[in-house]
């Protein structure tokens, strides 16, 4: 029979192992099978059969988190994960059925066939902020261009004269730091930027160069540009004299190493107002809310694809003659185990620019070229970011 888990049970959880589909789409609710085990003590049999339930759910989430993160990973999460993700189990799971129940001489095993909400699931793994962990907690910048109604411009967020957070700016470091996320702090962006003189004017919107270089300045891995505008609507509504405000809120996700797009998504919203400039103000907001989710869903998605799989590193290889590059690419794939393809990108004054498609992370890659026998050549780092390798070859 079916049973609504209840707080006796406790601590009792299933993880599945989301595909880059179930993050993004949030889909219906999945079953899985497990047993658990446990021993009889004292002749309670009562005892060993919840512990052997609660066994059964633990088993799931070694089970389903290794598809995700590597096991050494859990082992060092497994305070995070008993504080953050056991104390809310009660919530993901919707119904369990007890498939299976044996005692033996001296324990008792539990087959359970448990119905997880992914939806639930993935709120969760959020504010846990696991993927993240495992990819080193990149640091995001949010950099916003904002026009309300009444204004008679645009504000972009690095302009000297943008003294505050815009409204969008503010919604999406809210969220974003309440899920987890490493933000970095406006101030720092726009006294990198003022230093540099990188950008200065108010203008429609930073230019996305500009952005990625305050960005890495400022330490971050991964940048969000985008533009708020609100526009007042033409006439009252029937019998007030509320005005219906209109916001349009879009923005993209990029990859400050490597200048690839992560994630974009355009939300909109209404809101009705006496004032116009409020009701701007909270239409944007509501469309900001609903952006910051979105690309939330996008980026969780991006990352798991990383931790459970593979994920692209750009290499820099200085000192490479023309007439070595194929041979250069032939011994990556052979030797390294980190690397699983490479495309290249181009080849300018000596220097080599790939994208690999590699396991781990860049510093992984690091550490094995470094010291791995690549015939007759030798690389030495010169630098590294979360995503870039920049290597010296060194023929002996």
């Amino acid at each position: 029979m079916n049973h609504r888990i209840s707080p006796l049970v406790g601590c009792l959880i299933v993880f599945m192992a989301f595909s880059a589909d179930v993050f993004a789409s949030g889909s219906a609710p999945v079953t899985v099978d497990v047993e658990g085990y446990a021993a009889i003590v004292g002749g309670r049999k009562d005892a060993a059969r919840e512990a052997a339930l609660n066994n059964a759910f633990r088993r799931a989430i070694e089970q389903v988190i290794g598809v995700m993160v590597s096991s050494k990973t859990v082992v060092q999460d497994s305070a995070l994960l008993n504080d953050k993700i056991l104390s809310k189990s009660s919530g993901f799971i919707k119904t369990y059925r007890i498939t299976s129940e044996r005692f033996e001489t001296d324990a008792c095993r539990v087959g359970v066939r448990a119905t997880v909400s992914t939806v639930r699931l993935e709120k969760g793994l959020d504010d846990v902020g696991l993927v993240s962990r495992k990819l080193g907690k990149p640091r995001v910048a949010v950099i916003m261009t904002e026009q309300n109604i009444g204004n008679d411009g645009p504000s972009a967020s690095l302009a000297d004269s943008a003294v505050n957070a815009g409204i969008a700016e503010s919604v999406l470091h809210d969220v974003l730091a309440k899920r987890g996320y490493n933000v970095v702090d406006r101030e720092t962006l726009v006294a990198i930027a003022r230093r540099e003189g990188a950008y200065s004017a108010s203008g429609a919107g930073v230019p996305t160069e500009v952005a990625l270089q305050v960005a890495a300045d400022g330490g971050a891995e991964v940048v969000i540009i985008g533009k708020a505008v609100a526009k007042a609507g033409v006439s009252a509504i029937s019998g007030t004299n509320m005005r219906t405000s209109q916001a349009n809120v879009s923005a993209r996700v990029v990859d400050a190493d490597t200048g690839h797009l992560m994630a974009s998504h355009t939300a909109t919203a209404n809101a009705a107002h006496v004032n116009p400039t409020a009701g701007g103000a909270e239409a944007i907001k509501r469309a900001s809310r609903e952006l910051a989710d979105n690309l939330n869903r996008q980026i969780v998605a991006k990352w798991s694809r990383r931790v459970s799989g593979t994920r692209t590193a750009r290499v820099v290889i200085k000192g490479v003659e023309f007439g070595d590059i194929a041979r250069l690419r032939d011994l990556m794939l052979e030797r390294l185990n980190h690397v699983e393809k490479t495309e290249e990108r181009n080849y300018r004054d000596g220097a080599l620019t790939l994208d690999a498609e590699i396991t781990g992370s860049a510093r992984d890659l690091a550490e094995e070229i470094t010291h791995t026998d690549m015939g007759g050549y030798r690389y030495r780092v010169i630098s590294l970011t979360a995503n870039t390798l920049n290597l010296q070859l060194q023929k002996k």
